[in-house]
């Protein structure tokens, strides 16, 4: 009945495994090697996968015919010859859908037991997780490579005024190695003990308060001597919220400094200059025209105190407005063109009452870095000496002054603009020999007949003066177009008594305006064709135009811009990011591109797009305006956010895998070990119970039992120690090899004495790493040489290394050399493999899992480990290893 029992166990543990077991007979070809297998025993899991429960007694390749075509058969034959435990993966299917297995097969008893598990999920969450480590590590390289070819110096320190980080800026200054600064604090990195107790001071603040400082400091630089800097040292928090240490940019401000200096002394001079001048002078600041400075013979001039610095000019005279000296003062800002005039007649309000003034007149441009920001303005008055001789030569003064003015037609009229004389003039538009014309009958087109009665009258009422462009129709009856600008002549009781006028050929500016605006409607039409959104705007970023898109996206009404027509569209999360980027890419003139979310005012729906705008230039590298465009993303923006969701998930149950694999591996230790131990306890009772009556070969089978199963216990140990080397992270630390091999040295001390044993090492590297990990790695091995050493041949080991640059970091390859067994060159693929064993097992003690071991080792450093050998000369290993961790934790 017990045994009864027993199978019945069996045969429901055998079913409830999670991965298909089967068990095979070996079909054997006529010169008796296997070729084939019966299959005689499959668990519920083969039978409900293949579909099929009449499996019993047919072939292996008949019943699982996807394996014809792969290796899969072979290395269940080498298994059953050298009864080596097999453990490989194999796919099948096409290559763009692959089903993945891992298959296992362990010979006993000249049978082949053979479980096969289904980890194609695992597969494609490690090709996913891959893929994003590939993707880390790239924005890490682009991280690294923009802070180190930034001129501002960057830098990290811990909670202990070391630094754990600095940029190459920041080495140049100090001329200094990365090796000899990182892990020292400020005074060992030459700070002068005022400076290093201030940066200490304010780390300790940072920390307390979770805010920012900054600051300005003087010290010297390696190369340039004293600098001035500006700095900023903020918190850096970790998962918790805490501060985990402070980082902080540093900026060289000397020049911008001194240059400040120099402009305040500059200003300074240019200050008095102006109060020592004598004569009557201000300087205007800014678009409108505000008064900065004022010296006291402009202020006596215009009648007023210095209350009036800060204000607008035109509000304190703002009798100029529509005068010819306003003009002049507004075309002086807005074009840059000096201007120099004597005896400007300038009505205004000094007294309490309006009166004319005459000043000899001299306005100059204020330009900075390119840019108009004021002007200075100098004025004499000169109005006694005007009077004076107007009062002798009225007449001729006023004629001549017009005629001298222009080499354009000019010309006079009665008040009523009903008479028209022409003075003498070499313009074009003249019409020789004619006076006493009607100017609106003769010298307007009649299609801007109606515009000029208009703007006539106008002037006469308002007592103005005249200004319009209009058409012209020569004798020849070609048409032109003119600028006519007239102006009111009044007398001392204000009536107009007379116009004077001058008329300029515009045609050329004419035609030209005609083809801008033609240009223009071809670029609006060609934007109207194209699928984005395409905007523009003045070199101030306030936009001008958008294409017909726009509108129908937005459903705006026509001619909205500037913020008004785009910020109440934008995603509320995304106002304060968009504006900031916006804006710093006009004051500085870069390009600009962002992604954000858009809405439909019709739909209320938020859609992504990506913006791009780029400065137009002049030859002169002014920018003129800027062209930008709006892409929508919306359907790629959604890919990509279920993609790193999918990851994410992916990941999280890889890691949930890994957690229940070890949970099984110490399970399945101990369950695997508590048989072992019952066989060893049994065969010591037996061999005491019959110890008189063993004889010879009986007592040599027992000795056999007994390393079989200390095999075993060895084998359940390195499976453990396998499966935990990726289990416990372990803290990064500084270690040096050459304590390493020391201590290695004295552990090993015994076998090295038995077998003659030598090792040679010196100037080894110091590196970071898990120290217990490195010490297992070459404890490996140069376990490995001493075992593995030629029969009378003491075992010679020789450890070198050097440093290389790998991927641009810095690395150690350390070799270590014996003068052992080696191996052929056609095992070097197999040697790191699990489980695999070069050499008889009866012969060489060991699991197979310490090279194994190693390997894993190397590659949770960030590094790699190889091997080339020479049977019967010995054999060397190459382990690569950063010389620091990305990660603190390994």
């Amino acid at each position: 009945m017990e045994l009864i029992h027993n199978l019945d166990l069996f045969q429901t543990v055998f079913n409830s495994a999670p991965n298909g077991i089967a068990v095979l007979k070996p079909l054997y070809g006529k010169k008796g090697k296997a070729g084939d297998f019966t299959i005689l025993l499959c668990n519920a899991y083969l039978v409900n996968w293949i579909g099929n429960s009449d499996y019993k007694n047919k072939r292996y390749s008949e019943v699982f015919s996807n394996v014809n075509g792969t290796d899969v058969l072979e290395k269940f034959i080498e298994t059953l010859e050298t009864s080596i435990p097999a453990n490989f993966e194999q796919w099948f299917g096409t290559e763009t859908k692959k089903q993945w297995f891992r298959f296992t097969a362990v010979a006993q008893d000249q049978l082949l037991v053979v479980t096969m598990e289904d980890i194609t999920e695992k597969k494609q969450a490690e090709t996913a997780l891959n893929e994003a480590l590939i993707d880390a590590e790239k924005q890490k390289r682009l991280y690294n490579s923009i802070i180190n070819s930034t001129p501002d110096l960057v830098y990290v320190f811990d909670l202990d005024y070391k630094f754990i980080y600095t940029n190459k800026a920041l080495l140049t200054m100090w001329g200094k190695t990365e090796q000899d600064s990182i892990g020292r604090g400020l005074r060992e990195n030459g700070y002068e003990d005022w400076h290093a107790e201030m940066h200490e001071s304010e780390i300790d603040a940072v920390v307390a308060n979770k805010k920012p400082i900054r600051g300005t400091v003087s010290f010297p630089h390696a190369e340039l001597g004293r600098r001035i800097y500006d700095y900023i040292f903020v918190p850096v928090f970790n998962e918790k919220g805490e501060v985990e240490c402070v980082a902080g940019t540093t900026r060289d401000i000397t020049e911008s400094k001194l240059a400040e200096e120099k402009l305040q002394q500059n200003e300074s001079r240019f200050r008095k200059m102006i109060h020592q001048t004598p004569a009557p002078t201000l300087v205007l600041r800014g678009g409108d025209l505000v008064i900065e400075q004022i010296n006291r013979h402009m202020l006596q001039m215009i009648g007023r105190g210095e209350e009036i610095i800060g204000m607008r000019l035109i509000d304190v005279l703002p009798e100029l407005e529509g005068q010819y000296v306003w003009e002049q003062v507004l075309r002086v800002y807005n074009e840059g063109i000096p201007f120099d005039q004597s005896e400007v007649l300038v009505p205004h309000n000094r007294t309490g009452e309006m009166k004319n003034y005459y000043y000899n007149l001299a306005y100059r441009p204020l330009i900075e870095e390119g840019e108009i920001t004021g002007m200075i303005q100098v004025a004499v008055e000169v109005t006694e000496q005007v009077v004076a001789r107007q009062k002798m030569e009225e007449s001729e003064n006023r004629f001549g002054a017009l005629i001298n003015a222009s080499s354009d037609l000019v010309y006079r009229m009665d008040a009523d603009w009903m008479i028209m004389h022409n003075l003498e003039g070499d313009g074009e538009l003249s019409s020789p020999g004619k006076k006493g014309i009607n100017w609106l009958d003769k010298f307007v087109h009649p299609s801007d007949l109606e515009q000029a009665v208009h703007l006539i009258s106008k002037s006469i009422v308002e007592k103005s003066i005249f200004e319009m462009e209009h058409r012209i129709i020569n004798e020849d009856d070609t048409v032109k177009w003119v600028f006519s600008r007239v102006v009111p002549i009044l007398n001392d009781k204000e009536k107009i008594v007379e116009w004077f006028g001058a008329s300029s050929d515009i045609t050329s500016q004419k035609e030209l305006q005609n083809v801008i605006a033609e240009s223009e409607e071809k670029f609006r039409q060609l934007a109207d064709l194209v699928p984005q959104i395409i905007w523009t705007s003045n070199p101030e970023g306030f936009i001008d135009y958008y294409n017909s898109r726009w509108y129908e996206y937005t459903g705006f009404n026509e001619h909205e811009f500037g913020d008004s027509s785009w910020m109440p569209v934008l995603h509320p999360d995304d106002v304060s990011m968009v504006s900031k980027n916006w804006y710093q890419s006009v004051h500085a003139g870069t390009s600009y591109q962002i992604e954000f979310r858009l809405k439909n005012i019709n739909t209320g729906e938020y859609r992504w797009f990506l913006s791009k705008a780029l400065p137009i230039r002049d030859k002169e590298g002014v920018i003129t305006n800027w062209f930008g465009t709006c892409t929508d993303i919306h359907e790629q923006k959604s890919i990509t956010e279920k993609l790193e969701i999918l990851v994410a998930e992916r990941t999280k149950e890889l890691q949930r895998s890994n957690d229940d694999l070890q949970q099984f591996a110490h399970v399945a230790s101990h369950d695997l070990k508590e048989p072992v131990r019952k066989i060893k306890t049994f065969l010591s009772r037996l061999e005491d119970h019959l110890s008189e009556q063993l004889d010879e070969s009986s007592s040599k089978y027992i000795e056999r039992i007994h390393v079989a199963a200390d095999r075993m216990f060895t084998m359940i140990d390195g499976v453990l120690a396998y499966s935990k080397i990726n289990a416990d992270l372990q803290k990064a630390t500084v270690v040096d090899l050459n304590e390493v091999i020391k201590n290695i040295e004295s552990d090993l001390e015994i076998a090295l004495q038995k077998t003659g044993g030598k090792i040679y090492y010196e100037e080894l590297p110091v590196v970071e790493g898990a120290s217990v990990l490195l010490y297992q790695l070459f404890y490996n091995l140069i376990n490995n040489s001493i075992k593995f050493a030629r029969e009378e041949v003491s075992p010679q080991i020789t450890i070198k290394a050097n440093e290389q640059i790998e991927d641009g970091r810095r690395a150690a390859v350390i070799t270590v050399e014996d003068n052992g067994i080696g191996f052929e060159d056609n095992q070097t693929g197999r040697i790191f493999e699990t489980f695999t064993r070069l050499n008889s097992k009866d012969r060489y003690e060991g699991t197979g899992l310490g090279l194994s071991l190693c390997k894993k080792i190397a590659e949770r450093h960030g590094g790699s480990i190889t091997a080339t050998g020479i049977a019967d000369k010995g054999a060397v290993f190459s382990i690569t290893l950063p010389f620091e961790q990305k990660e603190k934790d390994i």
